[in-house]
């Protein structure tokens, strides 16, 4: 196969394409026993017509299009290695003549980077000092979290637990009709209606009362802009109590001897934490500044494959959860377009990141080893479980292996250029740790007692 290049305006290169006649017609003639396992042909078995008649009831120019479907892909992958072109884009196909078979694909491939003076980036990372402040806070949450409900004979407050009847309508129709449910009382609880909380302070046990609720427009709620009715019966009323924070309280929260030993742990575990934020502030703050100093002119069709790609992503990631796209917009209260833009503005800055990464690679000369390749996909297939089977085809892949290259260039640039700008002695290399689940700080572990069903 003859392949000829040739360099187009915004960072896109045509790649001529000349077929032997002879690869066409085998691609013909694979096309055509494709076709009759598809067609049924009056007095022969499907499959076992032959092609002659095929063709007469198809048409030729069907079972061409059907083998230049597959051909056309099949050369334009020969060709990319032939031509040593790094294509960042599906390629367009133009299809010149027939005879010989003629064939043009145009793709996007990398632009011009002008890169800032990244050698002279320097930075030191910030410290990672733990307050007795936040040693307090997770230990608060522990307490929060082995906290006992015990009935009280006063008053509903907010932060109480009840249990309640209760029976709500809109528009003389039923929406709710619970008995005995438990219900925390938290001044922002939206459930089941906006302010329903509030109306529950300062009722006792065996009270009952009758209110009315008009919901906001805006209110997250299926019942916004509409006026609601309750009726409640409060059965009891419950207040949380904490334990003493001592050694026997550190001895009920896992394998600590005294209450000292506890308040290590979770300093050393909260410090590790902190290390690890402090490193991927630094090493984020290292590549913008490496990033941001540089110039580069992504071209128009790059950025859409790239967001069509981000979009795509994200659809398989919600389908997976059982989400729509259009699901995911009324969630967040965003437009199609809106969306658009976001994916848009994303993808331009992962690919400037990207592509200032690898022209570093290149001028500081880093290479990756086929081997390292190698052992990037086993370790990934491993990881998600795939056979050996997948594993050897995925090491056959040149899309594949040229997508792993990449990234493993991008990752030793980024780990070159944070080395050479950090000033405060040596790069710290810590990796990440995580502080056992009953030490979680409150914002990000919930107490298993603060999961109320409510009604």
């Amino acid at each position: 196969m003859k392949v000829e290049t040739q360099e187009l305006p915004d960072s896109q290169v045509a790649l001529s394409m000349e077929i032997e006649d002879e690869r066409l017609e085998r691609a013909m003639d694979a096309a055509y026993r494709r076709v009759a396992g598809r067609v049924n042909i009056a007095g022969f078995r499907r499959g076992k017509a032959p092609r002659s008649l095929v063709e007469r009831v198809v048409g030729r120019e069907s079972l061409l299009e059907e083998a230049l479907e597959h051909l056309l892909p099949e050369a334009y992958e020969e060709a990319l290695q032939i031509a040593q072109v790094h294509a960042l884009t599906d390629p367009e196909f133009d299809v010149e003549s027939m005879t010989p078979l003629k064939a043009k694909a145009t793709v996007v491939v990398p632009p011009p980077v002008q890169l800032g003076d990244y050698e002279s980036i320097r930075h030191t990372p910030t410290g990672s000092e733990i307050e007795s402040s936040e040693v307090d806070a997770v230990l608060d949450q522990l307490r929060d979290s082995h906290a006992e409900w015990v009935p009280v004979e006063r008053a509903v407050a907010q932060g109480d637990r009840v249990a309640i009847d209760v029976v709500g309508t809109a528009n003389e129709k039923e929406f709710l009709r619970q008995d005995d449910v438990e219900y925390l009382l938290e001044e922002d609880n939206p459930m089941p209606v906006p302010g329903f909380a509030a109306q529950l302070v300062g009722m006792s046990a065996g009270d009952s009362k009758a209110f009315e609720l008009d919901v906001p427009a805006d209110a997250e709620s299926s019942f916004a802009g509409q006026k609601t009715e309750f009726q409640v019966t409060t059965k009891d009323v419950k207040a949380k109590e904490l334990p003493e924070l001592d050694d026997y309280f550190a001895t009920t929260v896992g394998t600590y001897k005294d209450l000292e030993e506890l308040r290590n742990q979770v300093t050393e575990q909260l410090r590790e934490r902190a290390e690890l934020s402090s490193r991927l502030q630094h090493e984020a703050e290292v590549l913008k500044e490496a990033v941001d100093a540089s110039t580069v002119s992504i071209p128009e069709k790059l950025v859409n494959h790239h967001a069509t790609r981000m979009r795509e992503r994200l659809a398989r990631e919600l389908d997976s959860r059982g989400l729509t796209i259009e699901q995911y917009q009324r969630i967040r209260r965003t437009s199609d377009d809106d969306l658009a833009a976001e994916f848009r503005s994303d993808a331009e800055r992962s690919l400037k990141r990207s592509l200032v990464l690898q022209a570093i690679a290149e001028q500081q000369g880093l290479v990756v080893s086929d081997d390292q390749v190698d052992a990037s996909i086993r370790e990934t297939f491993s990881a998600d479980g795939g056979d050996n089977r997948a594993n050897e085809r995925a090491l056959r892949q040149p899309e594949i292996r040229e997508r792993v290259r990449t990234s493993l260039i991008e990752e030793q640039a980024a780990k070159w250029l944070v080395e050479h700008a950090t000033t405060a002695g040596e790069t710290e290399t810590s990796g990440q740790s995580e502080i056992p689940s009953e030490t979680e700080t409150p914002a990000e572990t919930p107490a298993p007692e603060l999961q109320e069903q409510h009604p």
